[in-house]
């Protein structure tokens, strides 16, 4: 699963519910190559050896604003994990202000002994400051982490001085959530037509048009966290073989031959601005495209007045497909694979991006009396028994045994609790060491073999395939990018601004002519803003990278 920023994390953690996922990193091991463990592979996998957390008490920061925390034990896995494996968390809160919290905290030099965070300015500062223990020393004592993570992702992980700290957070996955969607009754009412190329695209969404008057031919949800149309980013990697929203939505670089280009030269940026300038003007995409917020587009999914959705996460169309489904279970929404330029293999279209890193990261600072154990606990939770009690609640709660797969088979309470009651219990909820490849194998093989499918169900495992066959990894990019604060960092503040800028003004232009001038310009801008010189940085740093996954 890769990581943007929270606005498409979550919704992508929910994806993991019902995808199937493999691991791709490797490790090296005493001079042989082996890989992570994968999905294929939870077939009679073991338990951690018995490690005695009695005594394990600890103190743990999750730094965002939104992050609420129940107190634990308030809910059964927690409760569980207090009673059977003697672990206390008293959690303290960013009360909304995450970062003045965090500042706070290095100041009076009361950090907790765990801090659960992205991989960004603020991990580095902590170890800049020597605040952190490191987990080198804990990864071949404990059998988990490496052996679901390999080396590759952990060497990945290691930071600016060569030591690892972080535990990643649902690490492994290789499918990301983006892509295209179409309302099943429209489609079907107009005949089903081959919605391969932009040109059938475009023949669509006129009849369309013309066809439903008061229906948006092409919903391209709110604007995206790098100030792109979202569909905008399935057109622009629909312009090439090798094009993913990832360049354009975030790092505003692409690379070609072993090197950063500019995005504001990338000719399938071009071609995309030129196609969406040409939706907007035809009134075939969304007119507030760039002002309507999450819960307008949560409303027209939900009364049917999208024919066409183009989504960073695309399950956002599930709550609208079952409303929709519900009144005729034919109805709904369906994933269809990647819209590209005529010409191109579609088999290389590929918008969807995962980083086997996973999400976040947890990091135990110094402050802690025993980081050995706390890293076991962590170890521990990563593995089969941890995310059986962490995905599925403890045992003789909804599920009283396991079959030979180590999938926890629902009992009669879990056929017959309503959801409303399923949900007080807040199983799932708080997994800061969740393990994608077996967690998601674990519930695909649950619902695969114990669950009760309504007719009017979301086929997530249809979108599933198509999301995985339309993704790729994009490990190697993480962490290329300047520091905020740095000079570069400022430098790449503004051309992140221009892009923004000259992006909005190039929909909304008179004609592609116009649109085309406008990026032009901001290309011009962002030279001379210094731009080649974040380039470089890019490079290097991708260049760093690669070698790190080599080991």
């Amino acid at each position: 699963m890769r990581r943007l920023n929270r606005k498409y994390l979550l919704p992508a953690v929910a994806l993991t519910a019902i995808s199937l996922v493999a691991a791709t990193g490797c490790s090296k091991s005493s001079q042989t190559e082996q890989p992570a463990a994968t999905a294929t592979n939870v077939v009679n996998t073991t338990s951690s050896p018995a490690v005695d957390f009695k005594g394990l008490n600890f103190s743990w920061y999750i730094h965002y604003d939104w992050a609420v925390s129940s107190p634990w034990g308030q809910d059964p896995p927690t409760q569980w994990i207090k009673d059977q494996k003697g672990v206390n968390v008293t959690f303290i809160q960013s009360g909304g202000a995450a970062t003045q919290k965090f500042n706070s905290m290095i100041v009076s030099n009361e950090l907790p002994d765990l801090i659960t965070l992205d991989r960004a300015a603020d991990l580095e500062k902590l170890v800049q400051a020597g605040q952190l223990a490191p987990i080198d020393a804990y990864i071949n004592k404990y059998p988990n982490l490496k052996k679901w993570a390999g080396d590759k992702t952990l060497g990945m992980l290691k930071s600016s001085d060569g030591k690892l700290y972080g535990f990643p957070d649902y690490y492994g996955g290789e499918n990301g959530n983006t892509g295209w969607a179409v309302n099943k009754e429209i489609y079907k009412a107009l005949g089903s037509p081959k919605l391969e190329t932009f040109e059938d695209l475009e023949a669509y969404l006129r009849k369309v048009k013309e066809a439903y008057p008061n229906v948006i031919p092409m919903e391209t949800g709110e604007l995206s966290g790098g100030g792109v149309l979202q569909a905008g980013n399935l057109i622009y990697s629909g312009y090439s073989e090798d094009r993913n929203i990832y360049f354009l939505d975030v790092l505003k670089a692409y690379p070609d031959k072993n090197q950063f280009q500019s995005i504001f030269k990338d000719p399938a940026l071009l071609k995309s601005v030129v196609e969406s300038n040409k939706l907007f003007n035809e009134k075939l995409i969304t007119q507030d495209a760039f002002t309507q917020k999450s819960d307008q587009l949560k409303e027209k999914l939900k009364t049917g007045r999208v024919a066409v959705v183009g989504l960073n996460n695309i399950f956002q169309v599930e709550e609208g497909h079952r409303i929709l489904a519900e009144k005729n279970n034919e109805n709904g929404y369906m994933v269809i694979p990647p819209i590209h330029d005529k010409g191109l293999n579609a088999s290389k279209i590929k918008p969807a991006n995962f980083s086997t890193l996973g999400w976040n990261v947890n990091v135990i600072t110094k402050k802690a009396k025993d980081p050995e154990k706390l890293f076991a606990y962590m170890d521990w939770a990563t593995g089969l028994e941890g995310q059986q009690l962490l995905t599925f609640g403890p045992k003789g709660l909804l599920w009283d045994e396991v079959d030979k797969d180590g999938v926890p088979i629902p009992n009669d309470k879990a056929k017959t609790i309503p959801k409303a009651d399923k949900d007080k219990l807040k199983i799932g909820g708080g997994n800061y060491f969740a393990n994608s490849n077996l967690r998601q194998n674990l519930i695909n093989l649950n619902e695969e073999r114990y669950g009760d499918k309504k007719p009017d169900q979301f086929d997530g495992a249809s979108a599933v395939k198509i999301l995985k066959a339309s993704s790729t990894d994009t490990t190697e990019f993480e962490g290329i990018q300047p520091l905020p604060d740095s000079d570069l960092g400022i430098i790449y503040v503004q051309v992140k601004d221009l892009m923004k800028e000259a992006y909005a003004r190039a929909v909304f232009a008179k004609n592609s002519d116009e649109a085309l001038q406008i990026i032009n310009k901001a290309q011009s801008n962002a030279e001379a803003a210094g731009y080649d010189k974040v380039l470089k940085y890019m490079t290097d740093k991708w260049q760093e990278n690669l070698k790190k996954m080599k080991g």
